[in-house]
């Protein structure tokens, strides 16, 4: 009886060791990722990272790991050149594969979530506007049941006045965003010079780009926080 409880007593403490070397090697290894996924990503802190599933040390052996979670605080995108903050973007990688000496992890898919704020959404767009000089200005709330507020604005002699409101839709479709605003919900201001100024800006195509490699942008979707973001992607590298 005192070998057996010996021999268990052995056992328990392999198993405790196994246990703690697996959670170090973890550790260790999300450090690692995260470094390497901010240079990968030219973020300016390391992002969170995640590895799932137990034990680890055997999905290492194996070459590839379940799945991997990877959360961004601020990532910089653009919308026609000019700067679009995402907050809180978190990505959710499956199926990574480790190569290059488990130098390099390639995710077969990834699904991810983000924020772009009103404020932001408004000072992005607006910077846009300002570029073509015509004193047309836009502000961005939510309208409800998923919809866009906008607040139209117009420049005269140094002020910037309100000029009336509409609801409307954002479309997306090819990596370009669009404003869609029913013409009878345009505010009839302005005579039908302005009137035309306004409908050729809710008109143009917007580029959203500089998403991380490997992802695209898949829905714009108003909340009350703001624009929730969904990209989706394909064979995505979280580093070089």
């Amino acid at each position: 009886m005192r070998a057996l409880r010996i021999s268990l007593i052995v056992i328990g403490v392999l198993a405790v060791l196994a246990v703690v070397a697996d959670r170090v090697a973890l550790y260790v290894t999300q450090s690692e990722v995260a470094s390497r996924a901010q240079d990968r990503l030219g973020l300016a802190s390391e992002p969170s990272i995640s590895i799932k599933g137990f034990p680890f040390l055997n999905q290492v052996l194996g070459s590839q790991l379940d799945r991997v979670d990877l959360g961004i605080d601020d990532y910089e995108a653009s919308v026609d050149g000019q700067q679009l903050n995402i907050h809180d973007l978190d990505v959710q990688l499956t199926d990574v594969k480790l190569t290059g000496g488990y130098t390099n992890a390639v995710a077969s898919e990834a699904h991810g979530e983000g924020m772009i704020t009103y404020d932001e959404l408004t000072r992005a767009y607006g910077e846009l506007l300002a570029l073509q000089g015509n004193g047309f200005g836009v502000e961005f709330e939510y309208a409800g049941d998923g919809r866009l507020l906008l607040v139209l604005q117009a420049s005269a002699m140094g002020q910037t006045l309100d000029v009336g409101e509409a609801a409307g839709d954002l479309v997306l479709e090819d990596g370009t965003l669009t404003l869609s605003v029913a013409e009878e919900d345009i505010p009839d201001i302005g005579g039908d010079r302005v009137q035309e100024t306004i409908r050729e800006q809710l008109d143009q195509e917007r580029a959203i780009s500089g998403l991380p490699e490997g992802l695209d942008l898949t829905s714009l979707e108003p909340t009350e926080r703001g624009l929730k973001v969904i990209v989706d992607g394909e064979n995505m590298s979280l580093s070089d």
